[in-house]
């Protein structure tokens, strides 16, 4: 009789057991079923579409040109490429390297005058252009088709985009920044638009050491 009550006792208790783990099983289970999802840090394909298409332009002076919602060209704009003058060398990323936006995407030089742009736009580099890499002074000429500097996969390209100017507001802003850059070098000894009222684009050649570090400063 007394092995009969142990016996109905373990079995009592280890049904205490299994129903008290099966009710902790299922509050953890309930948690996660109801937990609020994470948004993925891809965007998927759907939203990037809804973007503008077209090119987007950060504060910096570097562009993005939405080739397809998975590819973006990355360059600098005229304002750059006048103002710094003739590139004589540029140091780029490596394909494959991870980039976010506002951070260092490459280096241009001449002499001893360098500038830092940043990247537009967050995503992996895919592809470099060589020819620039092996001659830097086509970022001097206004061919969108050869003067890109980067291709990128973006990841937050639709969020992103709120963060960069475009269409009318890209011109007003373009418009802004030549009328500030002719207030900040007047007087000089040459002119600084030429005839059309754009800026010079050898402008940078011209302009000595002290010019140079204030336009930099004040523009990028």
């Amino acid at each position: 009789m007394q092995n009969l009550l142990e016996f109905i006792a373990n079995t009592t208790a280890n049904v205490y057991l299994v129903g008290i783990a099966f009710v902790v099983l299922f509050i953890v289970f309930w948690k996660v079923l109801n937990a609020p999802q994470r948004h993925p840090v891809r965007e998927t394909v759907t939203e990037s579409l809804e973007i503008l298409k077209g090119i987007f332009a950060h504060p910096s002076h570097t562009w993005a040109e939405v080739v397809q919602p998975s590819l973006v060209n990355v360059g600098m704009d005229k304002f750059t490429s006048s103002v710094f003058g003739s590139i004589q060398e540029i140091e780029l990323p490596r394909q494959g390297d991870r980039i976010r936006q506002g951070d260092r995407a490459w280096k241009v030089k001449r002499g001893e005058r360098e500038l830092v742009q940043v990247s537009p736009v967050t995503g992996r580099v895919v592809e470099v252009n060589k020819k620039v890499a092996q001659n830097p002074r086509l970022l001097n000429q206004e061919n969108p088709e050869e003067n890109w500097i980067l291709k990128i996969t973006p990841v937050r390209l639709a969020r992103e985009a709120k963060n960069l100017l475009s269409g009318d507001m890209l011109a007003r802003w373009n418009q802004a920044a030549k009328e500030q850059l002719v207030a900040a070098l007047v007087p000089s000894s040459y002119p600084v638009l030429q005839e059309g009222g754009e800026i010079k684009p050898d402008l940078g050649d011209e302009l000595t050491s002290e010019q140079w570090e204030k336009v930099s400063r004040d523009f990028f």
